[in-house]
């Protein structure tokens, strides 16, 4: 069945505010799968453009799934499901910092225009996270590239490894929480600091400026 973009909206919306259904839940995942196209084809792009470069890895993301659906709708009440950025997508982590990142924004910006893709690229910054999001978009379908750097992938790792099940913790959960996003954010911004000038050191000589932030910050 194909689903119309008013059927998406209008899912979107029972899902945000009502109990799940099997109904809707089986039209969710529909709508996932037709995400399939544009997955492949721009995964394919990113991968022979990026084929010589030697200094960075991409990472497939999996679909996302239902329940991350669902939780995004909630926390985000005037998204629109078929305006749902990140259903799929892929990371791509670069042994660099700041500039090195907007290097390879740009030549995967050009690569993109090559094969007439709608493009947008927006720098992420929030609850200390931080990354160039690249969105592309064919056929009405979107797909997200996360691009970071080696400090800003250690930073996203760190607070995953800290989270609970229900992944409060970058979204303001308990007092303690709280005080721990407050070290991480603070920790963040060190990192934005040594990724400004990580293209005038060596990756080993980064990777321990990044090392020793860690143990100064989440020390205090």
């Amino acid at each position: 069945m194909t689903l119309s973009n008013s059927q998406i909206t209008k899912l979107g919306d029972r899902l945000r505010d009502s109990e799940l259904s099997e109904n809707d839940l089986t039209m969710l995942d529909e709508f996932r799968q037709t995400f399939s196209d544009v997955d492949e084809q721009a995964y394919k792009i990113i991968r022979d453009t990026l084929v010589k470069f030697d200094d960075l890895t991409i990472t497939k993301r999996k679909r996302k799934t239902q329940q991350s659906i669902v939780e995004k709708l909630k926390r985000q009440p005037k998204l629109r499901l078929p305006q749902m950025q990140d259903i799929a997508g892929c990371r791509i982590v670069i042994e660099g910092g700041t500039q090195r990142a907007q290097n390879v924004n740009s030549v995967l910006e050009k690569a993109f225009e090559q094969q007439q893709w709608q493009i947008e690229s927006k720098d992420r910054d929030e609850h200390g996270y931080h990354a160039i999001h690249i969105i592309v978009k064919m056929d009405a379908k979107f797909y997200e590239i996360q691009l970071r750097t080696y400090a800003q992938d250690v930073w996203a790792n760190l607070v995953e490894s800290l989270s609970d099940e229900k992944n409060t913790l970058k979204y303001g959960g308990s007092v303690q929480e709280q005080g721990v996003m407050t070290q991480l954010k603070t920790l963040a911004d060190e990192f934005s600091k040594i990724d400004k000038l990580a293209h005038e050191a060596t990756f080993t000589a980064y990777q321990q400026h990044i090392e020793e932030a860690i143990r100064h910050v989440l020390s205090h």
